[in-house]
């Protein structure tokens, strides 16, 4: 008798405790949560990607940092091909390469983990800061290089960029 009043005070206090503790509550732990789905991440404006994702290396106001990265104020590749620029801005670019007549030797890592919208806001910001004035380009533009660059692993060189015809295949 003993022995069952003991296993029942136990089985009590047991059922006590998880009232007392909901979350270790196991039925709890085990349903579904209504209405909480993760809401959606703030959408990011050019400037604050552009602070957060490349400022570090191509500084506040796109003046870059001799000798290793390259300005963007003024570049030639910012303003120039937005394809090739999206090519370098999903896969990074990589080894000596020249801007406004300055040779600069460093590494840029791809930023892949941004999605298509984000690339193009944050190169629109680039081609139209700083005195570079170059035509916008659509998130459907990024995603088109995305699929035809879709198996490079690597950062570019500027031998590869130079070669590269991304712009022929993705213009209708």
């Amino acid at each position: 008798m003993n022995a069952g009043l003991a296993l029942g005070l136990a089985a009590w206090a047991a059922v006590l405790w998880m009232r007392m503790n909901p979350t270790l509550d196991t039925a709890r732990l085990q349903a579904p949560a209504a209405g909480t789905s993760v809401p959606p991440a703030p959408r990011r404006s050019g400037s604050q990607l552009y602070a957060a994702e490349c400022s570090s290396c191509h500084q506040n106001r796109g003046e870059g940092r001799f000798p290793v990265f390259p300005p963007l104020a003024g570049s030639s590749r910012a303003n120039g091909d937005p394809y090739r620029l999206a090519a370098i801005t999903l896969h990074g670019l990589s080894g000596p390469i020249e801007a406004n007549g300055v040779r600069y030797s460093g590494l840029m890592p791809g930023l892949a983990h941004l999605n298509d919208e984000e690339i193009a806001t944050v190169l629109n910001h680039v081609r139209s800061s700083w005195g570079n004035a170059a035509a916008p380009l659509q998130a459907a533009d990024v995603a088109a290089v995305r699929g035809l660059t879709s198996r490079r692993h690597a950062p570019w060189t500027a031998a590869e960029l130079d070669a590269l015809g991304v712009a022929a295949q993705v213009q209708p």
